[in-house]
């Protein structure tokens, strides 16, 4: 079963390689990819026999060249074959396929080789000549030895390779290395510089944000101290106003004081006229020989009649027989009025009692 399977395999590479070769023109047309992964597949079982000749039994080793050589006879006619015979069509034909990404390691390394024994060793320069009398045998004899040698040398060579791409990993890693760390140093740059013009900026708006609170505090300071002023002047008006009305008040209560102590002293004069008159009534009473006529005249009906008008008829010191009616036409006036006298007693306690409410408001202010 496996046998088939690796034949039909070697029959599909030497078809695929064939005809992709003689139609020719684009990739696409010669599909390399394809062609590159069978020759994956035979290369494997080429490993394999490799494995048989040089670790096997006598019998399968001496079997092993033989398959080896029938298959890979058949790759190179195929290629020679599809190419025409023209060397350099065969080259860029295997160069292709064996960069395929399928071919990788190992791979890549012995369809490089097999393509070097073909187009750089066994192909001449006469495409007719390789087409009629290339000995495919020749050269899959000379693959074999190489193939064997290799496979002999495949630990060696797989960490000669390995080494070979860590040190491509390395110097990608470097190069990686280094990109970064200049993109960090640029970035750390940029950083600063960002940083620098942040501050820049921080400060310019911090001095910018002082300079208005300043003007704010200034203006509320003027407006707090016009609205002081303007609070101050306007305590001042009402303090020359609530002087001004005290002094309204002092001025008026001290009318009145005095206006009640002229009261108080006219009272006094009336009081003393009074006692006076009262006194000479008196002395009239006990000095007048008949008291009919002061009975009489006292007795008469006349609502004018006063005390005081009894006081000045009391007062005349004529003896006629009407007394009183004579002393009251020569009594002054304002005696003649009981009126006055009354009044003059009661308006001194109301004058002083308006007085002392007035001084006790003006205090109160």
């Amino acid at each position: 079963m496996v046998r088939q399977v690796w034949t039909m395999a070697l029959v599909v590479l030497a078809a695929t390689t064939q005809a992709a070769i003689l139609r020719g023109a684009s990739d696409e047309r010669m599909r390399p990819e394809l062609v590159a992964q069978t020759l994956a597949h035979v290369e494997d079982e080429w490993r394999k026999q490799a494995a048989v000749f040089t670790e096997g039994d006598a019998s399968a080793a001496k079997e092993a060249p033989a398959e080896f050589a029938k298959s890979c006879s058949t790759v190179v006619s195929a290629i020679v074959q599809g190419s025409g015979g023209d060397r350099d069509v065969a080259k860029e034909y295997m160069n292709k396929v064996c960069s395929q990404n399928v071919l990788q390691d190992w791979h890549k390394l012995r369809c490089d080789a097999l393509a070097s024994k073909i187009t750089d060793h066994a192909m001449l320069a006469d495409s007719y000549a390789n087409r009629q009398n290339l000995n495919s045998q020749k050269v899959c004899g000379s693959y074999w030895s190489v193939f064997v040698e290799a496979e002999k040398n495949r630990e060696a060579e797989e960490a000669k390779l390995r080494a070979e791409q860590e040190k491509v990993r390395a110097e990608q890693e470097k190069v990686r290395a280094e990109a970064e760390k200049k993109a960090a140093a640029e970035a750390a740059e940029a950083k600063k510089v960002a940083d620098a013009a942040a501050k820049v900026d921080a400060e310019r708006k911090a001095a910018e944000d002082a300079r208005v609170e300043k003007k704010e505090k200034e203006e509320a300071a003027k407006r707090e101290a016009e609205e002081a002023k303007a609070r101050a002047a306007e305590a001042a008006q009402r303090l020359a106003e609530k002087k001004a009305e005290a002094e309204k008040f002092a001025k008026e209560a001290q009318a009145k004081l005095e206006e009640a102590e002229k009261a108080e002293q006219e009272h006094k004069e009336r009081l003393a006229e009074h006692e006076k008159a009262e006194e000479l009534l008196k002395q009239a009473k006990k000095a007048a020989p008949a008291a009919k006529p002061v009975v009489a005249a006292a007795a008469a009906p006349k609502p004018e009649a006063k005390p005081e008008v009894k006081v000045a008829a009391a007062a005349a010191p004529k003896p006629e027989a009407k007394p009183v009616v004579a002393a009251a036409a020569a009594a002054p006036k304002p005696e003649a009025k009981p009126a006055v006298a009354a009044k003059a007693v009661v308006a001194p306690e109301k004058v002083k009692t308006e007085a002392k409410n007035v001084k006790q408001a003006v205090a109160k202010k």
